[in-house]
């Protein structure tokens, strides 16, 4: 590290920059949980010590939005003791800061309020993972910004058309315009650069009076397309660019002969997956900005982060190796990974004095192990269970779960022919994928098509999912079903056709269609019935008798017609003991039931009636209505079951079928010709109870019946 005078010169502005705290990340890890936060609390350590100007901060304070309380006090408790003091801050602001902070209840600068002792203001925006949500688009930023902790700037309100504004300082003779641009979902940020729709408003000033610094969080590496920021859409008038959300640190600036600017890549301060990029040493950097000078740049080690090993080996570069030895496999990875534990407790770090232990620094260690055979070989390197491995070093590194990787190497010839087959809506090829290309989007995507949803919007729930798992936002799930299943019951609870429909493949089939309308289809019917079982299923009336027929006699049953009202049934020749049972109408008096029935929900049910003793004679003719008073409409039902048609065979049966569009509660009223007159002395028989088989579908049906007729 390079001499840095204590304090800065009175025309340079120092400037502490950082990116990629991610202070929460694996808080509930009980040997890694507080590492993030050490760490945040060991840079603005520095800051205070160097007696900056001010701190840059390139998003991702947090590692999600809804940060827990652990984490935002630690926050809160490290600013409040490093940024706050009676030292004056010496920037003059010099431009509006309405126009920066326009989106904020305090257009200001904290170290401006006089309610605050702010000696090291701290400028930050927000990055992907503490970006703003719920209601009112608010980030973990703005809590700290009302709490005159933090400047938040750069907001996006209008993805599709962003306008950045400067913020303008001055020191001595040295003048800064800091720019700011929140996290934008790649993919959209590029389209709006491409169409022209992100406007920088730049002072007016002479040439080389200003240093045009711009802070910014988007892939710098190009993952597809159009999923990152080419250096290229920026405005060549900038002379240096912090960029954010890049792990790797890379300790140096990088010059864009095209732009004509310089590119900082701070990286992160903790290391938040074990690969090669979070493997690289972790520093941040000082920047000392002075009027007609190149700005200087003064990495700053950090001493607080764990020490990270990170290896990859073959096991076909070992002669010493069988294939099929796997015990000799294990032992000789076993000694890799002690190589690596001795070698990371060698590196020079205070984690275990701000833990109160020195010894117990227990370091990050990753072997990746290639197992795949030789060239000319079929069989591939016996390995053991790499979690099971992974446990032998408990005590002795931080990740006991992942301690080694294994994979295999493809050939050339595979990988071609893989590339010419692969869809991204297949699933099949994503277990060869390498380690990070396989995102959570892909197998939802793949999942939903699978499914066909009824309800759920399929975009609305792959969104949910993401922010669930990218950002950690338990309540994303729950939030995204509450308000889809209370949009959607608002929606069927006026759809009478959901009360009506009885069979599950119909209820599905409509509820499809309101989804897919969003609407209230009321001239669209449910499906018909395939038979006349299933339409007298569907009926709320179940009506059943019994009687003596003659076998010559043959059912007739009319069609449903509309401009029926009656059914009329005539029974000749016979000796007939006759009820006629609606269920649920409480007006038809005891006496006329003179037999018990059943409620039928399947046509193969067996039914054993037993009818009563007592003779009627005479040919009778009888009349029977069922009416229907919902909306002033009378309406005949058609009564029908398939099990007893020999017992109605006599019956000639008219009815006018219901619309299943008015489900409304039916009160039926019967007409029933005089009973046949008994001897004075003789009095009927109680009607025997019926024997009944009892199902599951019989007691839904009975339960539905029920509820329907109340």
């Amino acid at each position: 590290m390079e001499e840095v005078d204590y304090f800065p010169a009175t025309d340079t502005i120092r400037i502490l920059i950082t990116t990629d705290n991610h202070v929460g990340y694996n808080e509930n890890d009980a040997i890694t949980g507080d590492d993030s936060w050490k760490t945040f609390n060991e840079i603005m350590l520095i800051a205070k010590d160097y007696h900056v100007d001010m701190v840059l901060q390139g998003g991702d304070l947090f590692h999600v939005n809804k940060p827990s309380k652990k984490s935002m006090y630690q926050v809160i408790k490290t600013l409040r003791t490093c940024c706050m003091g009676d030292k004056p801050c010496e920037l003059e602001l010099l431009s509006d800061p309405a126009e920066s902070f326009r989106y904020s209840d305090f257009p200001y600068v904290n170290y401006e309020d006089p309610n605050l002792n702010i000696s090291i203001p701290v400028f930050s925006i927000s990055g992907n993972h503490d970006d703003a949500s719920g209601d009112g688009l608010l980030s973990p930023m703005d809590i700290l910004q009302v709490s005159g902790l933090v400047n938040h700037f750069g907001k996006v309100q209008e993805t599709d058309n962003i306008e950045v504004s400067p913020l303008l300082f001055k020191k001595g003779n040295t003048m800064l315009a800091l720019y700011g641009l929140a996290s934008v979902r790649d993919e959209r940020l590029f389209r709006t650069f491409k169409e022209g729709k992100v406007r920088f408003n730049v002072p007016e000033s002479q040439d080389g009076e200003l240093f045009n610094l711009m802070c910014v969080h988007q892939n710098h590496t190009s993952h597809t397309n159009t999923a990152f920021l080419p250096e290229t859409f920026l405005p060549d008038f900038l002379d240096l660019v912090v960029w954010g959300h890049e792990h790797e640190c890379i300790p140096h600036l990088v010059h864009n002969p095209i732009k004509k600017f310089d590119v900082l890549q701070a990286g992160s301060s903790v290391a938040t997956s074990l690969c090669d990029a979070e493997a690289k040493p972790k520093q941040v950097f000082l920047l000392e900005i002075s009027a007609g000078s190149n700005p200087l740049l003064i990495p700053v080690p950090l001493k607080t982060v764990r020490p990270f090993i990170m290896k990859d080996i073959s096991l076909r570069d070992f002669p010493q190796l069988k294939p099929l030895d796997k015990d000799a496999i294990s032992q000789f990875l076993y000694e890799q990974i002690e190589i690596m534990v001795n070698e990371a407790l060698a590196k020079e770090s205070n984690l275990g004095s701000a833990e109160g232990n020195v010894d117990e620094v227990l370091p990050l260690i990753r072997l990746r192990v290639n197992y795949s055979g030789g060239v000319d070989s079929q069989v591939d390197y016996q390995v053991e269970n790499p979690r099971r491995f992974s446990n032998r070093f408990v005590g002795k590194v931080a990740n006991t779960n992942n301690v080694v990787q294994f994979y295999k190497s493809r050939t050339p010839a595979a990988s071609n022919k893989k590339k010419l087959k692969f869809d991204t809506s297949d699933t099949s090829l994503l277990s060869e994928q390498e380690v990070g290309d396989l995102q959570v989007q892909t197998l939802v995507n793949d999942f939903l098509h699978k499914m066909k949803l009824s309800l759920l919007p399929e975009l609305g729930l792959n969104e949910a999912i993401r922010q669930f798992v990218d950002k950690d936002d338990k309540n994303a799930l729950k939030m995204f079903i509450d308000t889809e299943i209370s949009h959607e019951v608002d929606i069927l609870a006026q759809n009478k056709d959901v009360v009506t429909t009885d069979d599950a493949t119909n209820l599905k089939k409509l509820l499809r269609e309101v989804k897919k309308t969003n609407s209230i289809s009321s001239s669209t019917p449910t499906e018909p019935s395939k038979s006349k079982s299933s339409r007298a299923l569907s009926k709320s009336t179940v009506v059943s008798s019994e009687e003596e027929e003659d076998e010559d006699d043959s059912e007739n049953v009319a069609q449903p017609n509309a401009s029926s009202k009656s059914v009329k049934s005539k029974t000749r020749n016979a000796k007939v003991t006759e009820a006629f049972h609606v269920y649920g109408n409480s007006n038809v008096s005891s006496q006329r039931r003179r037999l018990t029935t059943r409620k039928r929900t399947h046509v193969d049910s067996e039914i054993e009636l037993d009818s009563p003793n007592n003779d009627s004679g005479g040919d009778e003719d009888h009349e029977y209505m069922i009416s229907s008073e919902s909306d002033g409409e009378e309406v005949s039902a058609k009564l029908y079951s398939p099990t007893i048609q020999d017992s109605v065979s006599n019956y000639e049966v008219e009815n006018e079928e219901m619309s299943p569009k008015k489900p409304a509660r039916r009160t039926t009223r019967t007409k029933t010709a005089p009973k046949a007159k008994l001897p004075s002395k003789q009095k009927p028989k109680a009607a025997t109870k019926a024997k009944t088989v009892k199902t599951p579908k019989t007691d839904a049906l009975s339960e539905l019946l029920a509820r329907r007729s109340k």
